[in-house]
């Protein structure tokens, strides 16, 4: 192999990865090109690769230990999908649908962790013949695009992340145990990504509020970060290709379905 190729497709991020098979075991080499592509760009593209749910779990295992499935801890792969077995559409108003349908607000994947999720990879199997895009937003260019004044009174905050709020936003109702369960937790609004270096903003839809802030304020100062992050100068919208697979660095990145 003669080395990967990319192209980076976004304003600031987001780019694609060609001359790679994910079906074939990686060498060492290609893997270094796709992770060294990976810390430059946040979110790559490999499209058309067709992976079985065997082959994903295969290359996601290649950026380290992998988080188990909230529904099915038994499973490394997390269904998103509004189709039943028989290939009919799910009522949208049955409860792991409204569940799902969280997933249409900005967020980081699983906030609501002490450790949350670095890395999250998604592939496309069956695609609607118009929308379903996913949406991207780069948080650490966005940062950057502060002023240094700013940087300093927002760096140091502290801000609450509850899971539950994003699903009470789609009416979904949660159990006492997954109320005990999923509790919230307090993340710093300014983080340093450990591998690059680079500081991103951390807020999206769970997040709750700003400790120590007064209530309004707090919600007013998140709700003006998350327009902030989602400018379309800071964001890249995927149009899926059945095959396609996306894999994004959530330490730099929010995201959302349409």
């Amino acid at each position: 192999m003669s080395g990967i190729g990319v192209t980076q497709l976004g304003n600031t991020f987001f780019a694609e990865v060609t001359n790679v098979d994910l079906k074939l075991p990686l060498d060492d080499q290609t893997f270094f090109e796709i992770h060294g592509a990976f810390m430059k760009h946040g979110v790559l593209l490999f499209a058309r690769q067709h992976l079985s749910d065997e082959e994903q779990v295969a290359f996601s295992f290649r950026f380290g230990p992998l988080e188990d499935d909230l529904i099915d801890p038994s499973q490394h792969i997390a269904r998103m999908s509004n189709l039943n077995e028989n290939g009919s559409l799910k009522d949208p108003e049955a409860r792991d649908q409204l569940f799902l349908q969280a997933n249409q607000q900005w967020h980081s994947d699983s906030t609501f962790l002490a450790a949350p999720a670095k890395i999250s990879i998604l592939s496309g199997h069956k695609i609607p013949p118009e929308g379903g895009e996913t949406q991207w937003a780069d948080l650490s260019a966005a940062w950057q695009a502060l002023p240094a004044e700013r940087q300093a009174e927002l760096d140091g905050l502290i801000v609450e992340h509850d899971f539950q709020r994003s699903r009470r936003k789609t009416g979904h109702n949660f159990t006492e145990q997954e109320r005990k369960q999923w509790l919230p937790l307090p993340h710093p609004l300014v983080r340093r990504h450990e591998e690059t270096g680079q500081k991103a903003l951390y807020v999206g839809s769970q997040a709750e509020h700003i400790i120590g802030m007064p209530e309004e304020e707090g919600a007013a100062l998140i709700a003006e970060l998350i327009a902030l992050t989602t400018q379309d100068q800071f964001t890249y919208t995927h149009p899926w290709t059945e095959g396609d697979l996306v894999i994004w660095d959530n330490r730099r990145v929010n995201h959302r379905g349409r």
